[in-house]
């Protein structure tokens, strides 16, 4: 697409008429209602894959065509609302994820677990904060079966069959069986209603109110448990598969940056000056972080054309082809190219631009950095777009840029070198491995740490 110098290109994959397309009127259309496109079939699919669902509620789940709007899509307008599945489950994270206060409630649990063990894994912290304590204490090798069903989803989606590759369907069946044997006992124990019920902050079973929301809302609609299940189970998922990596890297990246530890420096005298105490629900008071993923996307968001006379970007295509905005080509596009910063290259004032505003305290203009897309924003959507963007994105927000301020806060760092996943020394940096969304790195960055407070 950069050597033809086009932000469509059109191809046939399989015999079936495809486009890959950029730039932000045209990726836009992808996230628009009504338009003709639809990723029902993509979600019906990860409905199977990563949900678990049993076959009666998975069929309930594909029955449901109307979308995510408060109107019903065309021709679904018969639906019964307790149908509406979809659109269920959008009002749910929207009431638990993309208010300010239930997400800041969040940040502060995850925060308060983060600083009582900030030498553990940072994965059990925010899983805890988000889906309570019994899930991992009852599965010790939770997240090493979560990290193995990560790497299955797309081969089970788009592989062979099992008879041809068993090994993806095994890693599968063993996170999603845990999820199940989990919320069988947390149903069937004493209190079980209580605590579902609950409206508490927090919940040791069930963990935060968006996942008693889930539960509450499967029950009522008659859903079976296991796929009750697999509705928590796929959020440690979604939480983790992306915010733990895009953290990794944002660590590593300011280690590593080639100006001297400039940036580390810079880096925590911004984060002490933002570091406040707050107090959680247990009255513990903690430090907290109030409110590099351009490098790191490689999802592709995919639509089916499911219309007559569709057209994007002036070309006209037709019913049944399939449009892809991938986030590698909109990422690395050469918008992003500043004068001896190619795009691939991490460079962090490619997003910082200063401008004057009024000094709150002085009342006079001050010169201050601030973070900015410019006439960029089309070609970055790391979160998706639309109606279906990601709700947990101010959660992961705050999880990533809290997780970086706290490590430079909180240690001295002496960066040792890469090393390979057995130790051994490493002759370059880690370089992207396959992930969910975002992109895994392929080695370790070994540092000695000190304490600092």
């Amino acid at each position: 697409m950069h050597a033809l110098n086009t932000e469509i290109l059109s191809f046939r994959l399989a015999g079936r008429q495809s486009l890959l397309i950029v730039g932000e009127e045209k990726t836009n259309t992808l996230f628009r209602a009504n338009t003709g496109l639809s990723v029902k079939k993509y979600h019906d699919l990860l409905v199977d894959v990563m949900f678990g669902a049993t076959p009666r509620d998975l069929a309930r789940f594909a029955a449901d065509g109307s979308g995510r709007a408060k109107v019903p899509l065309p021709g679904t307008e018969h639906l019964a609302a307790a149908d509406r599945f979809w659109l269920a489950w959008h009002n749910i994270f929207a009431a638990h994820l993309l208010r300010t206060k239930p997400t800041d409630d969040l940040a502060a649990r995850f925060f308060a677990n983060l600083t009582r063990a900030i030498a553990a894994r940072p994965t059990a912290r925010r899983a805890r904060a988000l889906c309570g304590d019994q899930l991992f204490d009852q599965n010790p090798a939770y997240f090493d079966a979560m990290a193995a069903f990560e790497l299955a989803i797309v081969p089970i989606a788009f592989g062979p069959p099992r008879w041809a590759a068993p090994a993806p369907h095994r890693a599968r069946e063993r996170f999603i069986d845990m999820n199940r044997a989990c919320m069988r006992r947390a149903l069937s124990e004493p209190g079980a209603d209580a605590a579902v019920a609950s409206d508490a902050p927090w919940e040791p079973v069930f963990g935060a109110p968006l996942i008693r929301a889930l539960v509450r809302w499967g029950l009522g609609v008659g859903m079976e448990v296991d796929s009750i299940a697999g509705l928590v189970g796929v959020q440690v998922l979604n939480q983790n598969s992306n915010s733990v990596p895009a953290s990794a890297w944002a660590v590593m990246d300011s280690l590593t940056h080639a100006d001297g530890g400039a940036l580390l420096a810079r880096l925590r005298a911004e984060a002490e000056a933002a570091l406040v105490v707050v107090v959680v629900d247990d009255g513990e008071r903690t430090r907290c972080m109030p409110r590099s993923l351009r490098l790191r996307c490689g999802f592709i968001i995919t639509r089916d054309v499911v219309a007559d006379g569709v057209a994007i970007g002036g070309v006209r295509v037709p019913r049944g082809a399939m449009v892809q905005a991938p986030m590698t080509i909109a990422h690395m596009n050469a918008v992003w190219e500043a004068e001896g910063h190619p795009a691939a290259e991490f460079w962090p004032e490619r997003h910082v631009k200063t401008v004057e505003a009024v000094d709150e305290t002085t009342g006079k203009m001050v010169k201050r950095e601030e973070f900015g897309l410019g006439s960029r924003s089309g070609y970055w959507f790391p979160y998706g777009g639309g109606v279906t963007m990601c709700p947990g994105r101010h959660f992961a927000k705050q999880e990533i840029i809290g997780t970086l301020a706290l490590f430079v806060a909180q240690f001295d760092v002496e960066v040792k070198g890469w090393v390979t996943s057995d130790g051994k020394p490493s002759d370059r940096e880690a370089r992207h491995e396959p992930g969910f969304v975002i992109f895994q790195p392929d080695r370790d960055l070994e540092v000695r740490v000190k304490r600092r407070w």
